[in-house]
C-alpha cells in the first residue's frame, strides 16, 4: 500500500509539473506608439481631356496641350524628372441621345502627375500653371520612402518601450516579477478574432476641411505602431 502511494505521488507531481509547464503565468502586454511628422512630398495630379470631332484632330490637341503644359512647367523652373505622364488614350465619345449610345466624335486623356519634394515655391509654380490654363487639378502630400522608414524604426522601438512600462507596473502593482518574454506579435491584436491595422497614415486635418477644398500646406500626420508581448512572471 506503501507503494502504491508513492507512485500515486510521484504520478501526481509528475502531471504537476506538465500543466504548470503547459500554463506557465504570465503577462501579457499590448504596446502602442504614435509619431507625428509633416510629410516631405507633395503630388499633383492634372487630368488632360480634349475631344474633338476627328480622331486625328483629337490626338494633335491633346499631344499639342501636353507638350505645352511641360514646357510651360519647366519655363517655371520646375524639374523635368517631377513631371511624369500616363494612360494617354483616345476613344470614341459616345453619348446618349433618344434611348441610344450615339457617337459625337473622340475623346481623349491623359493624366500628369508631379511629384516632388515639398516647398511653397513648387506650390506657386504649379498654381500659376494650371491657373494659366484653366486645368483642375487636385494634390497630395506623403511622406518619403526615407522619413517612413526612419519613422517606422521610431514607433516600433517606442511600442515596445510602451509595453515594458506596462508590464512593469502590472508586475509591480501584482508583487511579481517579470522573467522572459515569451512571445513578440507585431501588429497583431489579441483581443479581436484575426489581425487588425497595424500602420495607419492619418491625415490630422481630414475632419477640418471640407471636401471641395484643397488643403494647400502639408498637414502633420501620424503614423502608429503596436506589439503585442508576453512576460514570464517569476
Amino acid at each position: 500500500m506503501k507503494k502504491i502511494n508513492t507512485v500515486l505521488f510521484v504520478s501526481l507531481v509528475f502531471i504537476s509539473n506538465i500543466i504548470a509547464q503547459m500554463d506557465p503565468a504570465i503577462i501579457e502586454v499590448a504596446g502602442k506608439a504614435t509619431v507625428k511628422e509633416m510629410p516631405k512630398e507633395i503630388v499633383f495630379r492634372i487630368p488632360l481631356k480634349i475631344i474633338d470631332s476627328t480622331y486625328l484632330g483629337c490626338n494633335e490637341r491633346l499631344t499639342y496641350t501636353l507638350n505645352e503644359l511641360q514646357m510651360d512647367f519647366k519655363k517655371r523652373g520646375i524639374q523635368e524628372e517631377a513631371i511624369h505622364t500616363a494612360n494617354f488614350s483616345i476613344t470614341e465619345n459616345l453619348i446618349f441621345e433618344g434611348g441610344k449610345r450615339v457617337q459625337k466624335g473622340f475623346k481623349g486623356s491623359v493624366n500628369v502627375m508631379l511629384a516632388s519634394d515639398y516647398s511653397p515655391t513648387l506650390i506657386h509654380q504649379v498654381l500659376e500653371s494650371v491657373n494659366s490654363y484653366e486645368l483642375s487639378y487636385t494634390i497630395n502630400f506623403s511622406m518619403s520612402e526615407d522619413q517612413k522608414t526612419r519613422l517606422t524604426k521610431i514607433a516600433m522601438v517606442d511600442a515596445v518601450e510602451d509595453a515594458k512600462q506596462k508590464a512593469l507596473i502590472l508586475a509591480e502593482s501584482a508583487n511579481v516579477e517579470l522573467g522572459s518574454i515569451l512571445k513578440i506579435s507585431y501588429g497583431i491584436d489579441q483581443y479581436r478574432p484575426g489581425p487588425f491595422l497595424s500602420e495607419r497614415i492619418v491625415n490630422s486635418q481630414a475632419d477640418d476641411i471640407s471636401q471641395n477644398q484643397l488643403n494647400l500646406s502639408p498637414p502633420f500626420t501620424s503614423l502608429f505602431k503596436s506589439v503585442f508581448i508576453v512576460w514570464e512572471i517569476k
